[in-house]
């Protein structure tokens, strides 16, 4: 134990990874992962590349861009779903073993893993920049535990694994900085060029360290033959050829990847651009209340004093981190959703929380230690809440709030959550509010929260009388068919922790792998391919055990009569315990099946296949069920 003591000590970047690693295991409520539509869209695009090498998804996903195959692409960065592979691989194996074991505990280890990863790579450059190892741990632990990033443990975003790029090619580009070599030439540039894999935006970060990195020149070079080029000259070749072997793949895998789903490079937002006025923006992201870097995380405040002590001994470095940081906050203090929509904090701009704490800590050092042990302290308090209180549970329960005043006009973007009630006055929707609206800072909002779940009892009906009192009033309202994730929200309280779902499985609770699996037998079923569909039903039902949903048993019925297999379709069809169900009927009538005993209500209307007309090109019930709502 001494030993290891001593090993940790003697490594701050290490220690600061392992404390973060603790602290979020031992933190991360994962029931919040898989309940944001956009992580479900980059995990079944992930589900697609590790099932069959390929990156499609259903036409479920509104936002999803459409294909002449009959399904759709994921609109987003391709890096995270092409990551999800070993970790479907890793769920498929505890299928195997045991197809009732959750797998959300598996994928949720991503963000954990990327988060732990991001603490490493902000300590490490502290160090290659001359750091002193107290500084070093600081710099590490607190960008991610005294940040916005702490909330987004068991999220299924992109943000833990941008961030943990932006730090690992800070630590790699400060090395090269450093002492350049052709090896960390490289690597500096492998991980700046895979920056855009994750999200497009992130060339703002990469671009300008790419220029950085390949200028890098040695501090002294051993003079040359005469018949040689001079050594420094030679040096910085080297240099930049290594930056551009290393970053040439990612970077045409990227355009790639764009191509065959956009047509086009920096595609996947038609129609969305950067409407919002820039003075409200900044002002909003950094300063203000409910998405303010500077409230999130007070260990910023100091980011451009360190910048310009960092300038004094590396100019170009300093720039550069500038550049690509005032980039990140400016492009999202004009996109048009520059809250971030259901998110912790100033979402857009958290991949500049590592350069920001990065050089902050440089500024203050061992000298103002007590300064920064304060701000990281305010800041882990500011955060607490939103790592014990997940957020996405917070605004499925403001999804289902009436709207209130919106605090002043519109800032000049149009969006459908701010508008003219019949009074005239300008409304918000909930959800919107929670970005905007002063009485609804989310700290106080989720400490609320907790408070009332911690109570117990009808959390949900307390919620909805206005126990959480709030100006203006905050009362959602019970669904009448309630998703998981608003009844994670109005739960009692336990503390959450990594691999809870190992010991008690929750009814309702998003299974990665199940929803994979389905979403991918939709997509093989409206492309024309029911064998493939055929075998992902199998696995769902296996997962789904005795009491499978109804729309499993008919999604997996009208795969198998597409396969040929009309009596297995039969079968599954009539172990559903509603036999009236829409979709069973849906199928039913597929087959010819004639249910008189069903109510004509409960008969889908508009199938083609009810009167006859079974032409080559009959809907799957997932397509018809999209169509009639």
């Amino acid at each position: 134990m001494k030993n290891v003591v001593a090993r940790l000590r003697s490594r701050p970047p290490l220690a600061a990874a392992l404390l973060v690693l603790l602290v979020l295991l031992a933190t991360t409520d994962e029931r919040s992962f898989g309940t944001i539509p956009d992580g479900m869209q980059m995990l079944s695009a992930g589900a697609a590349f590790s099932f069959s090498g390929e990156i499609g998804v259903s036409r479920a996903f509104a936002t999803a861009a459409p294909r002449d195959g009959g399904d759709s692409s994921s609109r987003y960065g391709m890096g995270l779903s092409l990551l999800y592979a070993p970790f479907f691989w890793i769920a498929r194996a505890l299928h195997a073993v045991s197809p009732g074991l959750p797998t959300t505990p598996v994928f949720a280890l991503l963000p954990i893993l990327s988060l732990s990863a991001c603490a490493w790579g902000v300590a490490r450059a502290a160090a290659n920049l001359g750091a002193a190892p107290l500084a070093q741990w600081l710099a590490g632990s607190a960008s991610i535990l005294a940040t916005p990033l702490w909330a987004y443990a068991g999220s299924d975003f992109s943000e833990p694994l941008q961030v943990a790029l932006v730090a690992s090619s800070l630590a790699a580009l400060t090395a090269l900085r450093t002492g350049p070599s052709l090896r960390r030439a490289l690597l500096a540039g492998a991980l700046l060029g895979s920056l855009p894999l994750v999200k497009s935006s992130l060339w703002l970060v990469s671009a300008p360290l790419l220029v950085v990195a390949a200028l890098s020149r040695p501090a002294s070079a051993a003079p040359a033959p005469r018949r040689r080029a001079p050594g420094r000259p030679a040096a910085v070749m080297l240099v930049l050829r290594g930056v551009l072997l290393g970053g040439l793949p990612p970077v045409a895998l990227w355009a790639a990847l764009d191509l065959v789903r956009f047509r086009g490079v920096l595609g996947g937002y038609p129609g969305e651009g950067f409407s919002h006025p820039l003075v409200d923006g900044l002002l909003k992201l950094a300063v203000y209340p409910n998405k303010g870097l500077l409230v999130y995380a007070p260990l910023t405040l100091f980011a451009i004093p360190g910048l310009i002590v960092l300038r004094k001994r590396d100019p170009a470095l300093a720039i550069g981190l500038l550049i690509s940081a005032s980039a990140l906050v400016l492009s999202g203090a004009t996109w048009w959703a520059w809250e971030g929509q259901a998110s912790w904090g100033p979402r857009l701009v958290l991949p500049a929380v590592p350069i920001a704490v990065l050089a902050s800590v440089l500024f203050l050092g061992t000298a103002r230690a007590g300064v920064a042990l304060a701000l990281a302290l305010a800041g882990a308090l500011v955060n607490l809440p939103g790592a014990l209180q997940p957020f996405p549970a917070v605004y499925a329960l403001a999804a289902t709030a009436h709207p209130g005043p919106h605090p002043g006009a519109p800032a000049g973007e149009e969006r459908a959550e701010v508008y003219r009630g019949p009074d005239g006055r300008w409304l918000a929707s909930a959800p919107y509010l929670l970005a905007v609206e002063p009485g609804w800072w989310p700290p106080l909002v989720h400490v609320r929260l907790l408070r009332e779940r911690l109570s117990g009892g009808d959390v949900g009906g307390r919620l909805e009388s206005g126990a959480l009192r709030l100006t203006p009033p905050f009362r959602p309202r019970r669904p009448a068919a309630p998703a998981a994730v608003y009844r994670q929200a109005v739960s009692s309280f336990s503390w959450p922790f990594w691999g809870r779902s190992f010991l008690a499985v929750e009814p309702g609770l998003v299974d990665p792998l199940a929803f994979a699996l389905r979403d991918q037998g939709i997509r093989d079923l409206e492309s024309g391919n029911p064998r493939r569909a055929d075998d992902r039903f199998r696995l769902l039902l296996e997962r789904e055990g005795p009491d499978a949903d109804p729309r499993s048993l008919a999604l997996a019925a009208d795969a198998a009569a597409g396969a040929g297999d009309p009596a297995r379709a039969r079968e599954l069809l009539g172990r559903c315990p509603d036999p009236c169900h829409p979709w069973v009927l849906f199928v039913h009538e597929k087959l010819g099946d004639e249910m008189p005993g069903c109510p004509s209500s409960s008969r889908p209307a508009g199938n083609e296949a009810s009167a006859g007309r079974r032409g080559p090109e009959i809907r799957p019930v997932s397509a018809w069920a999209r169509d009639t709502g």
